[in-house]
């Protein structure tokens, strides 16, 4: 018997601005702005001089990103025999997409994802597992713990943590690894999908 392709779909926030960006303009610093010479007698230096002062406000800004929409958790194509034998075993391992996150302060990139798949069957997040691994396109070896099967809405009050961080970062990578189960009894042939939600917050 052979499976169909099964394919896990991303769904990401692409960039957050956590405050608008807002610039004041060049700004006076003191009362006096503009000032005057007279023609001073011979020998004599006389000078006038003004002072401003330019300010910028910069405002708190963290952005996350995802290198590909959708991840094929089949273990190729179209998974065979040997692959579905496996995946209902110990599982079968699948490189995930790249996040990568970039922020002027310290961040949290979490993720939430839906309860269980939609497909033909029912089929709960727990057959995926995730883990996370700092060497990129590495997923051997790296642990992993099932998605979560709470809604939405409770998984949002404490997400699942990617990536954090207390100082600021530019283009810090996490490579995301799924460990995914199928089974002969209870998934039926079809095209299943299973949505994930990536954020980034800034405290």
């Amino acid at each position: 018997m052979k499976a169909g392709t099964h394919g896990l779909r991303a769904r990401h926030v692409v960039a957050i601005a956590l405050l608008a960006a807002t610039a004041a303009p060049w700004r006076d610093a003191s009362a006096q702005v503009a000032c005057a010479v007279s023609t001073p007698p011979v020998g004599q230096t006389r000078t006038c001089t003004v002072t401003r002062t330019g300010t910028l406000v910069l405002p708190a800004l963290a952005q996350v990103s995802l290198n590909r929409g959708s991840t094929n958790i089949a273990g190729g194509g179209t998974a065979t025999e040997a692959i579905f034998l496996a995946a209902g075993d110990t599982g079968i391992v699948v490189v995930g997409p790249i996040v990568r996150a970039t922020a002027n302060r310290g961040v949290s990139v979490t993720l939430v994802n839906a309860p269980s798949f939609s497909g033909p069957a029912t089929k709960p997040a727990s057959d995926v597992a995730l883990g996370v691994s700092p060497a990129i396109g590495v997923c051997a070896g790296v642990p992993t713990t099932p998605l979560s099967t709470s809604s939405v809405a409770a998984q949002q009050a404490a997400p699942r943590v990617l990536l954090q961080s207390t100082v600021s970062l530019r283009n810090v990578d996490r490579q995301l690894c799924f460990r995914v189960r199928w089974f002969y009894a209870t998934n039926p042939p079809g095209a299943y999908s299973l949505p994930l939600t990536v954020s980034v917050t800034a405290p």
